[in-house]
């Protein structure tokens, strides 16, 4: 398979801590049959290991990891769900490296409960089984707006609707795109 069909066919989940990125990646992997990465297992074991010490921070950890991963992924297809913090960078310098890595996949999916961000913080504090203490940031930075080429806000729907929804509106994006080339 040729990378052009896992630019246009992959699926990655960004977003604040306990936004359902996990839960809706494994919905998603089994709608669609595609593989499943989940990059905070990458990191969990890379550090459990002392990998991660070979890098001057985790923004630099982070893309490393990310570009090893779509290196390996020989253009087939995958639903990625990165961790809260793998999408947003205090380092200009290290997420233009990601952005650039990451400009050519159609499918980045930013997931919030809601538009409004203290309706998020409230909702988000009580379904993060993780640390959500930084989701503030996480939700009101600029570097997962930048990356998302669409946002699905997840507010009382079940992770079978969300991942419905996201493959619906990639389904409509690229008939509408098919139908503007025939123009």
């Amino acid at each position: 398979m040729d990378n052009n069909e896992l630019y246009k066919k992959s699926i990655l989940l960004i977003g604040p801590s306990g936004a359902g990125k996990s839960t809706v990646s494994e919905e998603l992997h089994r709608i669609t049959q595609m593989p499943r990465i989940c990059l905070d297992a990458i990191k969990k074991q890379d550090r459990d290991s002392g990998y991660t010490r070979k890098f001057k921070n985790s923004d630099e950890y982070n893309v490393y990891m990310i570009k090893k991963l779509l290196a390996k992924a020989d253009g087939i297809p995958r639903v990625v769900d990165f961790g809260a913090g793998h999408s947003v960078y205090e380092d200009l310098q290290i997420f233009n490296e990601l952005k650039l890595e990451l400009k050519q996949f159609k499918n980045i999916i930013l997931l919030l409960p809601s538009v409004n961000v203290e309706e998020s913080l409230q909702i988000l504090e009580h379904q993060s089984t993780g640390d959500y203490s930084e989701n503030k940031n996480f939700i009101t930075s600029e570097c997962n707006r930048e990356l998302a080429t669409m946002t699905v806000y997840t507010n009382k729907k079940t992770p079978n609707q969300i991942a419905n929804e996201i493959i619906q509106k990639i389904n409509d994006r690229e008939k509408n795109n098919s139908d503007i080339e025939r123009e």
